[in-house]
């Protein structure tokens, strides 16, 4: 762990957000090493759009048939991001995935408004969501989006399916459920590290400009809550490239208190 620690002040302002995005920062040499990682990985996945990488952690073929490296799982664990995240959601941790959103320059795609656990297999659902951009993220270049104070409810909106492959999701949470007028973007440098509530309400716009918004994304889960494989398989039976059924997790910290399955997908 490092001695990166969240204020009062900042935990406050996430359990009045939803969301937080502290003052320290990813080393620089961390960063390169990511972005030439993920270099590599869109060369060794080249038939496969950038815009939605599932699981580049896994080494064969994760649930989309990326072929990722443990490189990943090693920028997913940085002490720094371990230590806020067991501020936020206890220093008992599962990973249970992780992906890559491109945004490449032109023709990114948009990312509907959602909420992250719509169709998760957890129980309870209480899941961190870590968002690491790997370039800098401008007004123009296609931001993610957060409605302040949208995880507040602890619930599930509804959530309805909008057609076209111009987007990265198809589930769409319904407008009925916040106000568009008061959302917030994420302006942040690269390097920088934002952590967000599950049942935040969220999305991005397409980007249109001839520089990329690529960001890796970690799911991390407290290890009081069960993830469902059984239920996952399921739930793939209508999003099959999410693979939920054949997850694998990782216990990074603390211990499982739920009876977790850590052998499923290791093999």
């Amino acid at each position: 762990m490092t001695d990166q620690q969240l204020t009062d002040a900042e935990l406050a302002e996430y359990k009045e957000k939803g969301w937080i995005v502290p003052t320290w920062e990813l080393p620089a040499e961390l960063l390169a090493d990511m972005r030439k990682e993920y270099h590599a990985l869109l060369e060794r996945n080249s038939h496969l759009q950038s815009d939605i990488m599932m699981a580049p952690h896994q080494t064969k073929g994760g649930s989309m048939g990326v072929i990722g490296s443990e490189k990943w799982l090693e920028f997913a664990t940085h002490p720094s991001i371990i230590s806020t995240a067991s501020q936020l959601i206890g220093e008992d941790i599962i990973l249970w995935g992780t992906t890559i959103f491109g945004k490449p320059a032109f023709s990114g795609k948009e990312t509907p408004w959602h909420q992250d656990g719509e169709y998760y297999p957890i129980k309870p659902l209480e899941v961190l969501t870590v968002w690491i951009p790997l370039d800098d993220v401008t007004p123009e270049n296609g931001p993610m989006q957060f409605i302040p104070g949208s995880h507040k409810p602890h619930k599930l909106f509804s959530h309805s399916w909008s057609e076209g492959n111009d987007k990265t999701i198809n589930l769409v949470c319904d407008s009925e459920h916040f106000d568009e007028s008061t959302a917030t973007p994420l302006i942040i440098r690269a390097g920088q590290v934002s952590f967000h509530d599950v049942y935040m309400i969220h999305g991005s716009t397409a980007n249109r400009t001839d520089r990329r918004r690529a960001a890796f994304i970690i799911r991390l889960m407290p290890a009081s809550s069960f993830y469902d494989h059984a239920l996952g398989a399921e739930i793939g039976k209508k999003h099959p490239k999410q693979g939920y059924g054949s997850r694998p997790l990782y216990l990074i910290s603390g211990a499982d208190k739920a009876g977790n399955d850590f052998t499923i997908g290791h093999i």
